[in-house]
């Protein structure tokens, strides 16, 4: 009988530390928050919508279906991210002070705690050396689920200053190592397009633009003429001075040259804060899609600011920094007229 009692101690006793097959269970406990709501959500079949998470007393038990593995996203009410990685099965927790998010810490399987080792091996790194970091992760654990959230960081996203060939060596290591993950073959449909890099003598790519008083702006409207492009946001330091230089372009070389601008900016303020100060008077178009623009991913453009310079005859000059790539083709071109 006493034999008995302790099997069903014990029993219950697994059923309340452990997860069940099948579901996925997420446990937080936070200092400093008594009550609010955080939001989850998956990319690759975790979830099928955001879901929300009611936090009381500074703490919160959520539950869900899940078969296999999926990488969750929590969302905070400061709208800062935190990514959990989940199988079938497992219980996870996440405790930390609500005053200080990014030092949360992760716990309930290999995955999470890798990850959380990684975040604090880069805290006080630059940029340059959390990608390198990144890249030896992603070199050594390619069958891993924080590799494909690293590799979104800090190759995949627009503006990481990556080299084309860098992103692909580890999309096909990862797909390689993953071959059914989800979210890998969501991406594969976006790569070829997220990552055409125009070089010079390639025919620049056929566009139509509708600006705001519902004119249009087509690659036809420049036939005949050198067309220079540039890409900025108001947020982003390095525009101003660009816009600035074009400014000056246009007002120096007025009719020789064709100019359009595609601002990368999420609301019309700070776009036209700039456009007014520098009295933009060339086609200037934004659809307030940022980095999702069509246009921005038609073009290929990772990094800003960013600059194509198309010849006469429709073909690339030069692609990339003002000053680097276009400036010294541009005084040719204009010289040559």
């Amino acid at each position: 009988m006493k034999r008995g009692i302790l099997y069903t101690f014990c029993g219950l006793t697994l059923l309340s530390c452990g997860g069940s097959e099948g579901r996925f269970r997420l446990k937080g406990e936070f200092d400093h928050l008594q009550q609010g709501e955080f939001y989850i959500y998956s990319n690759d079949g975790g979830l099928r919508k955001l879901d929300t998470i009611p936090v009381v007393g500074g703490e919160f038990d959520y539950e869900t279906a899940l078969e296999t593995q999926a990488t969750f996203y929590l969302l905070y009410p400061n709208l800062s991210e935190q990514v959990i990685f989940g199988a079938s099965g497992d219980v996870v927790t996440i405790e930390g002070d609500a005053r200080n998010l990014k030092a949360v810490e992760v716990k309930g399987n290999q995955a999470n705690r890798d990850m959380t080792d990684f975040r604090r091996a880069q805290e006080g790194k630059s940029a340059s050396e959390s990608r390198k970091a990144a890249a030896d992760f992603i070199r050594q654990s390619p069958a891993s689920p924080v590799s494909v959230f690293l590799f979104r960081e800090y190759f995949l996203r627009p503006g990481s200053g990556v080299s084309v060939n860098e992103v692909r060596e580890h999309y096909r290591a990862l797909c390689k190592a993953q071959p059914d993950n989800l979210q890998l073959l969501y991406w594969r449909a976006d790569l070829e397009s997220l990552f055409t890099e125009l070089k010079k003598g390639d025919k620049l790519p056929d566009f139509r633009l509708v600006m705001e008083d519902s004119s249009e702006v087509k690659a036809s409207d420049y036939k005949g003429k050198p067309l220079l492009i540039n890409f900025w946001a108001s947020w982003e330091n390095g525009s101003s001075s660009l816009m600035f230089r074009i400014k000056r372009l246009a007002r120096e070389h007025s009719g020789e040259i064709g100019l359009l601008s595609v601002s990368l900016d999420l609301n019309r303020k700070g776009k036209e804060g700039i456009e007014r100060r520098d009295t933009v008077t060339w086609p200037s178009y934004c659809d307030f899609l940022a980095w999702e623009s069509p246009v921005v991913r038609q073009f290929g453009v990772r990094t800003l600011p960013y600059c194509i310079l198309v010849g006469k005859d429709g073909r690339v000059v030069a692609a990339g920094a003002y000053e680097k790539d276009i400036q010294p083709e541009l005084e040719k071109l204009l010289e040559s007229k």
